[in-house]
C-alpha cells in the first residue's frame, strides 16, 4: 500500500496554476504537497499559518506553525489577512485532515463518541468550520484509509460537508482519491493511489461509495521527488 509520499504527490496534483493556497497547523503533508507542486512549475501564492508569506524554501520540524520552517519569505501576511481573504471568497486552497470523514464530507475534529462522554477527545476544530466552507476549494488528506476514518456518519460534525455552492473537495487517503459531487451531495472515487484495487478501497471503508468511471490510476512518486520530500523533511515528520 503506498505510503505518505504518494498522499502527498496525490495532494500536490490537486494544486492549479495561480493557486492561492494556505496551510495551517499540523499541517506537514500539505506543506510539502505545496512545494512538491511548485517543483513541478505551478505559479502558487503560499500563505500559511506561521505568517510567512511565499518562503522559497523550507526545512520541517514537527510543527508546521515554526517561523522557521519557512526560508526566504517576501514579508509577512497574517492569519487575520487571511480569513478576511477567504470572506471574501478569495482563498483558493484550505488543506485539512480529520480524524472521520463521511459520505456527506462532513468533518470530525472533536471527539469519538457521545460529545459529553467520548471514548476519545480530539483536539478540536480551531477555525475548520469557519474555513471549510469559505475557500473555494478543499484539499484533505487522511493518513488511514479505514472503516474508522472513512465512516457513514462522523461522530460529531466538527465542519459540515460542502454545500450545493461549494467549496470542491477532494481527500487524498493512502488507497484512494475521491472528489465531492455537489449533484448528489457525496464523495465520489475517482482514483487510485499505486498499488491499490476498487476492493481494497471498498472493502476498507465504513460506506459503498459511488464511483466514477473510468477511475484514474495516480502515478507513484519518482527518485527525484522523494530525494526532494527527504530534502525538505529529512526527519520524516510527514509519516508520523
Amino acid at each position: 500500500m503506498p505510503g505518505m509520499d504518494d498522499v502527498i504527490k496525490c495532494m500536490a496534483q490537486q494544486l492549479r496554476d495561480g493557486d492561492i493556497v494556505y496551510t495551517g497547523l499540523a499541517s506537514v503533508p500539505a506543506v510539502l504537497a505545496v512545494m512538491l507542486a511548485r517543483y513541478w512549475g505551478r505559479e502558487i501564492t503560499f500563505l500559511n499559518v506561521a505568517e510567512i508569506y511565499e518562503p522559497v524554501d523550507v526545512s520541517i520540524t514537527p510543527s508546521s506553525g515554526d517561523p522557521n520552517v519557512f526560508i526566504g519569505g517576501r514579508g509577512i501576511v497574517t492569519s487575520l489577512d487571511v480569513f478576511d481573504l477567504a470572506r471574501r471568497g478569495l482563498l483558493g486552497v484550505m488543506f485539512f485532515s480529520a480524524a472521520q470523514v463521511d459520505r456527506r464530507g462532513n468533518m470530525n475534529l472533536s471527539v469519538i463518541g457521545n460529545y459529553e462522554k467520548p471514548r476519545i477527545r480530539l483536539p478540536g476544530g480551531a477555525a475548520a468550520a469557519y474555513l471549510y466552507r469559505r475557500a473555494r476549494r478543499v484539499i484533505m488528506w487522511l493518513k488511514e484509509h479505514s472503516s474508522r476514518t472513512l465512516v457513514e456518519r462522523v461522530d460529531f460534525v466538527t465542519a459540515p460537508g460542502p454545500s450545493a455552492n461549494g467549496p470542491k473537495l477532494s481527500i487524498c487517503t493512502p488507497r484512494a482519491l475521491f472528489e465531492f459531487d455537489h449533484s448528489i451531495g457525496e464523495l465520489v472515487l475517482t482514483g487510485l493511489l499505486p498499488g491499490s484495487t476498487i476492493d481494497d478501497v471498498i472493502n476498507n471503508m465504513g460506506f459503498r461509495p459511488r464511483i466514477r468511471e473510468p477511475v484514474t490510476i495516480l502515478e507513484p512518486v519518482t527518485e527525484d521527488e522523494v530525494r526532494l520530500l527527504n530534502k525538505w523533511d529529512p526527519n520524516n515528520v510527514r509519516s508520523r
